[in-house]
């Protein structure tokens, strides 16, 4: 049986709080309850946390809503209209998906200023409470008006007709999955850049101004002559500019690859590559869809020898670092041989055990190397983000918990992993 689509509408309430957010959102589900002539489809609120990231967070208890549309797709939606001109720093293919996203949504008849007056706001540091809804509030409107005349709230609203909302629908239902499915999309966070907002712009060309207008203060007249410097030197300094970029792949763990990462963000040269930290290199690479190897770390420290020209230098350091692994690898290698039989390689847990791991992000896991519980509990929340923005998914809120969550089931301690969750 095909079920008949119906005019939809999207309504965002932008408050200062994310706790006003919620409680609004539990006076409109009040008035859903009682009101036959809406029906809410979905609810999700967006706010930043403390530490400037997007955070989008959909309604938990979807039992409760008048409504049989599977889970994520308010996810996608809003991801796509408030990351998109916000700046997401998603990573990888998510960062570009949403953003080709966001121009198919528009093109479904979502009101583009409805889209970027939301954005706008929830880029000063406000929240916003997202509510799909089929209907209208006619018949509630005098108690929906004072709902958001109790939280301070602003009302930005766009309708769709029923073959827009149909049309919406196919869009971003094939697109929860390809994010990271309806775990991922439930509740995920993204860090964003710093945007300046046209209020600041146009502080900033009035400041700009002001300078241009004011008098220049006279030069000191020098009292003694002022040596003439040489044309020789001065063409010379001219010439000299940035310099050339350097052989990056002379350094250890640097390939072909790699170098063309770090080229394409700006770090070419060896003094260039001494002076970035890790953060940045890591960027890099990861703007490259690439994993940042095991000894990352040490590319500043060897860029610092190179630059300098101490080539023996960084073979002593290489060497030294080598002999540091030596130990342990002849360790090992004595251990293998004393074995009877070579330990088979572990086989693959069940990720999706963990909650918030669904499939898709099983798989990202997987790809990036991570396939069992004893893997999954080293692994630091900042590893995780990495593999999965780089496999093409939107790393969910859940994911800080999954190294405590696996440190649960690497000892089958089921019953404890499942207080652990009710406890979070």
């Amino acid at each position: 049986m095909v079920v008949e689509q119906a005019e939809q509408t999207f309504a965002a309430f932008v408050l200062d709080q994310g706790s006003q957010a919620k409680s609004l959102l539990a006076s409109i589900e009040k008035i859903d309850e009682v009101d036959a002539d809406v029906r809410i489809v979905d609810a999700a609120i967006v706010d930043r946390t403390k530490r400037g990231r997007i955070k989008v967070h959909q309604t938990t208890d979807r039992g409760a809503l008048k409504s049989g549309a599977r889970g994520g797709t308010l996810g996608v939606i809003v991801g796509a209209l408030v990351l998109g001109p916000a700046g997401a720093v998603v990573g990888g293919a998510a960062g570009t998906f949403l953003g080709s996203l966001r121009g198919k949504i528009h093109d479904t008849g979502i009101n583009d200023k409805f889209m970027k007056e939301v954005a706008a706001e929830i880029e000063k540091g406000k929240s916003a409470l997202f509510v799909q809804y089929e209907g209208n509030w006619s018949g509630s409107l005098g108690v929906v008006e004072q709902a958001i005349k109790e939280h301070n709230a602003m009302l930005f609203h766009s309708s769709l007709p029923a073959d827009k909302a149909r049309a919406l629908q196919m869009l971003v239902v094939p697109a929860v999955e390809e994010l990271g499915g309806e775990e991922a999309l439930s509740d995920y966070e993204v860090d964003v850049e710093e945007t300046v907002t046209s209020e600041e712009a146009a502080a900033a060309e009035a400041a700009d101004e002001v300078v241009a207008e004011a008098p220049a203060p006279e030069a000191p007249v020098a009292e003694e002559p002022v040596a003439e410097v040489p044309a020789a030197v001065a063409a010379a300094a001219v010439a000299v500019g940035p310099g050339p970029a350097d052989d990056l792949t002379q350094l250890a763990g640097i390939g072909p690859k790699s170098a063309a990462a770090l080229t394409a963000a700006g770090i070419s040269t060896y003094r260039a590559l001494s002076e970035a930290n890790e953060p940045q290199i890591r960027r890099a690479l990861y703007a490259s869809d690439m994993l940042p190897p095991a000894n990352v770390s040490t590319w500043p420290g060897q860029a610092a020898y190179a630059a300098k020209g101490d080539w023996v230098g960084l073979m002593k350091r290489n060497q030294k670092a080598s002999a540091a692994k030596a130990p342990a690898a002849s360790t090992a290698a004595a251990s293998a041989a004393a074995a009877p039989a070579a330990a088979p390689a572990a086989a693959p847990d069940d990720l999706t055990q963990i909650s918030g791991i669904g499939p898709r992000l099983s798989s990202i896991l997987s790809r990036g190397g991570v396939t069992t519980y004893s893997q999954l509990e080293q692994m630091s929340p900042d590893e995780l983000r990495e593999i999965i923005a780089l496999g093409g998914a939107l790393p969910p809120a859940s994911l800080t918990s999954w190294p405590a969550q696996a440190s649960y089931a690497v000892r089958g301690d089921w019953e404890g992993l499942a207080s652990y969750n009710r406890s979070r």
